[in-house]
């Protein structure tokens, strides 16, 4: 099972069962899945990818001479999905991270949730206790967001804060403590990353009260570790939801056990 994001390739072999054989992640496009994903034998081969299809197909081609004549298989959301999921929703435009991550949280049990996608993209999902999907919320991710304020900058600001800043991806205490930054670096950092999570806690809220009473919070995506901080311990934090709900589709589509058609 291959998970290809907009910046990032995670992936998984699962038994029959579900048990996880092996797993990685790269940056993709540049660099390859790790060495030993060609030696490995799959019956099938599914793909959740989001972005520009060429990056797919990039992938496509790098996975084909490797496993032909396996077939691969792309998920797509549907209006109707396994474990009672319902779309309220033009299926048409969810994407299938989107779709895999409400399916990873259904594999843990019927129970309104609010499901947020820290990746390229942040996005915010809303799931009732009937299975449904009532909708979501997209905004700029953590690097995206950050790339465009520091890119508005003067030539000379902008290297400057290049050579001082690996960008908003690590905490202190004086920015957690919402402290004012003493100089257009740490404000910027510190703004854009407090800004951020005061919108996620934000958007959160208002899915919590679309999804019902007891909504729980799941995080997932390249980010999660950061936002987790802010967040609170209540957040469960699941890196593989994508892929879990990936594992789940390929079980309804009558590959592995459990979940078919």
């Amino acid at each position: 099972m291959l998970d290809l994001g907009s910046s990032r390739l995670k992936w998984q072999v699962r038994s029959d069962s579900g048990e996880i054989l092996a797993r990685g992640g790269s940056a993709w496009p540049g660099s390859s899945p790790r060495p030993e994903l060609p030696s490995l034998a799959p019956d099938r081969i599914w793909i959740s990818h989001v972005g520009p299809a060429e990056r797919a197909q990039a992938l496509l081609a790098w996975v084909r001479p490797r496993f032909a004549p396996v077939p691969v298989q792309y998920v797509r959301a549907e209006p109707h999905g396994p474990a009672g999921l319902r779309l309220d929703y033009d299926h048409r435009q969810l994407g299938a991270d989107r779709f895999c991550a409400l399916l990873g949280v259904l594999a843990r049990g019927r129970e309104p949730a609010v499901v947020i996608d820290a990746g390229t993209a942040l996005t915010v999902d809303v799931l009732g206790a009937d299975g449904r999907h009532l909708g979501g919320y997209i905004a700029p991710g953590l690097r995206p967001g950050w790339s465009a304020v520091t890119r508005l900058l003067p030539g000379t600001l902008r290297e400057q804060i290049a050579t001082t800043l690996s960008g908003p991806a690590q905490r202190d205490a004086a920015a957690d403590a919402g402290a004012p930054g003493h100089g257009t670096a740490a404000a910027l950092e510190r703004g854009w990353m407090l800004g951020l999570e005061g919108a996620v806690e934000r958007l959160g809220a208002a899915a919590e009260t679309a999804a019902g009473a007891g909504a729980q919070w799941w995080l997932t995506g390249g980010d999660a570790p950061w936002l987790a901080e802010s967040l609170g311990p209540a957040v469960r934090v699941e890196p593989d939801l994508v892929l879990d709900g990936l594992w789940l589709y390929a079980c309804w589509s009558g590959v592995g056990t459990g979940g078919q058609r």
